[in-house]
């Protein structure tokens, strides 16, 4: 019986909720392109991402799932501002490098950790449209990325910063009501796949994990689970000469 608890689960979803049931707008009011600004906040903004120098085929080919790194490492600006400028900012024709439902964007994106150099461990907001990170706050002393990382692998991971996707729902519920927390997963998913290809062409080490500490996330974000939740997160850190450590494409 247990076998049939996804086909349960994907059968709720899918026949009974794709409905609009709890839609509050109707689908031409619903605004488009929204994301959160910390207008109180020290914004640092990114460089132009640099163009890529791998072919599509060579980037596929190095992408893996990658268990290594150090807390102590940090990633410089140009770093940050190619992967994120390639991978998840707003481009000048309004438009973004991956799809969204209805383009409602309701996922947000955060680093944490050691996220860049000259800054103190700290948790940032990702600005998508003016490509540029804001500094929230530093991490509490006490702070361990592996009581974030909820793990049954023995080899739990260890990173210099994690990139946190969180999903704002109301953006997309107001048009596709209960259908739209599938949605939601599924551009989660779309933003992933362009950092780990774009990580891979940088040749730093990335790896999705579906498993975390949802509670403290979202202590550390100080954001109010009513109405934004940690969704999906990945683990970054550099890649060293003796850091080889693959795991095939593993997701946790």
């Amino acid at each position: 019986m247990l076998s049939r608890l996804p086909f349960r689960i994907h059968s709720d979803l899918r026949m009974v909720r794709r409905t609009r049931r709890g839609a509050t707008l109707p689908p031409d009011k619903v605004p488009r392109g929204l994301h959160k600004e910390y207008m109180r906040m020290p914004r640092i903004k990114l460089p132009e991402p640099e163009p890529l120098s791998d072919t599509l085929d060579a980037v596929i080919g190095k992408r893996a799932s990658c268990r290594v790194g150090s807390f102590q490492e940090t990633f410089s600006i140009g770093e940050l501002g190619t992967l994120l400028g390639h991978a998840l900012r707003v481009r000048d024709d309004g438009r973004r490098n991956y799809p969204s439902g209805g383009a409602l964007f309701p996922i947000e994106t955060y680093l944490v950790g050691n996220v860049l150099e000259g800054y103190a461990p700290g948790v940032f907001h990702y600005h998508p449209t003016a490509h540029a990170l804001e500094f929230l706050w530093e991490l509490p002393p006490d702070f361990d990325m592996e009581n974030v990382l909820r793990s049954p692998n023995p080899r739990a991971p260890f990173s210099s910063a994690l990139i946190v996707f969180t999903s704002v729902w109301d953006r997309a519920s107001a048009k596709y009501g209960d259908f739209s927390y599938i949605i939601g997963l599924l551009e989660a998913g779309h933003m992933s796949q362009n950092v780990l290809l774009v990580s891979a062409s940088l040749d730093l080490c990335t790896c999705p994990m579906a498993g975390f500490n949802d509670e403290l996330l979202t202590n550390l974000l100080d954001i109010d689970e009513g109405y934004e939740q940690p969704v999906h997160t990945i683990t970054l850190c550099r890649k060293g000469a003796s850091d080889v450590d693959a795991s095939d494409g593993e997701e946790a």
